[in-house]
């Protein structure tokens, strides 16, 4: 039963830090290309005739839900800290 938990927070600790990870791959993206990549708006950045600009200004713009989602993985992992700081007490007690 443990391990569905320790699964379970670890899936949303990854799920929390999805936006982080959008972040850094459009701020990547765009620097690789040479994009102007902001908060104001999208702006035109075409490679190899695809327009990729809503899909780096939306994976850009998400960073904001880290501003919800970075406390509640900080929760997650202090949770499964503490789970597993219980266990190691109950087995070392005789």
């Amino acid at each position: 039963m443990k391990k569905v938990f320790y699964t379970a927070f670890s899936l949303g600790i990854l799920i929390c830090l999805s936006p982080l990870v959008a972040v850094l791959w459009s701020s990547w993206f765009a620097a690789r290309h040479g994009c102007r990549l902001d908060e104001a708006g999208s702006y035109p950045c075409v490679i190899n005739g695809h327009d990729w600009s809503d899909t780096l200004s939306s994976a850009f713009i998400s960073g904001w839900f880290l501003i919800v989602t970075f406390p509640l993985a900080g929760l997650f992992a202090a949770i499964m800290l503490g789970m597993f700081l219980y266990g190691r007490w109950r087995k070392r007690r005789p």
